[in-house]
């Protein structure tokens, strides 16, 4: 088979399976993997400006604005003006979030103990270099290129 054909079998095969762990986490954990990964990052490094959030969560701000508004809505978050830059608005869980957080964690472990079932921690190391090699590859290949004979 071509490497061209085996690389687009490949790619579908990786979005085919992202797509099935992300139902799979939502199904599992109760929380959509963008909304999760939100919770987890404020539960692990406390209050955060929504651009450093947006960035360690890898969300377009657009679209982390709409999902910490909901969780506003849901009492979960609290976002804020920052003290010291009037430019910035820092997001923070509340105790009602941190509860959230508490019950699904649990569940999350259970989530990846089952997910990774079956592979050993040489089968994980692999994949996830090959994931790095990969991402990496996509970052190069997203930088524009000068035509040839231009």
């Amino acid at each position: 088979m071509p490497k061209e054909q085996q690389g687009l079998q490949t790619i579908q095969h990786l979005g085919q399976t992202y797509r099935a762990m992300q139902a799979a986490f939502s199904s599992r954990v109760g929380h959509a993997l963008p909304r999760w990964r939100i919770l987890l990052t404020l539960h692990e490094h406390g209050q955060c400006p929504q651009k450093t959030l947006a960035e360690r969560c890898r969300l377009d701000p657009a679209s982390l604005t709409r999902l910490l508004q909901a969780m506003q809505q849901q009492g979960w978050i609290t976002r804020s003006v920052d003290p010291l830059d009037n430019r910035v608005t820092n997001a923070a869980l509340t105790a009602a979030g941190q509860v959230v957080v508490n019950q699904a964690l649990p569940r999350r472990a259970a989530f990846f103990e089952e997910s990774l079932q079956g592979l050993s921690s040489q089968d994980i190391q692999t994949l996830n270099n090959v994931l790095s090699m990969l991402e990496r590859n996509f970052a190069q290949a997203a930088v524009p290129r000068a035509e040839p004979g231009s």
